[in-house]
């Protein structure tokens, strides 16, 4: 489903009511290079992340894998945006 929402004068953000009753009034906002992605915030965070990571089969590895892991993605993350900000420049 595509909803439209807009802006008030306050900067304020007017979601319907149907997707609060689905998702809740809380959001977490993520800002990507060209667009904003708004991910409802679990009531309770902490045991949402602990499924993720089990659905992940992250709670069978090590912390110092994990870790691993993390670092890994960071740096393809940042190998990603430099080589885009490089297409963009030339």
């Amino acid at each position: 489903m595509i909803e439209e929402a807009r802006l008030d004068e306050r900067g304020r953000i007017n979601i319907g009511q149907e997707t609060r009753k689905e998702y809740g009034d809380r959001f977490f906002v993520i800002r990507l290079s060209e667009e904003i992605l708004l991910i409802p915030k679990p009531k309770d965070p902490v045991a949402q992340l602990r499924k993720w990571g089990q659905k992940l089969g992250l709670d069978q590895l090590a912390t110092n894998d994990i870790k691993r892991l993390v670092a890994e993605e960071a740096y393809k993350e940042v190998e990603e945006r430099a080589n885009r900000r490089h297409m963009e420049t030339r």
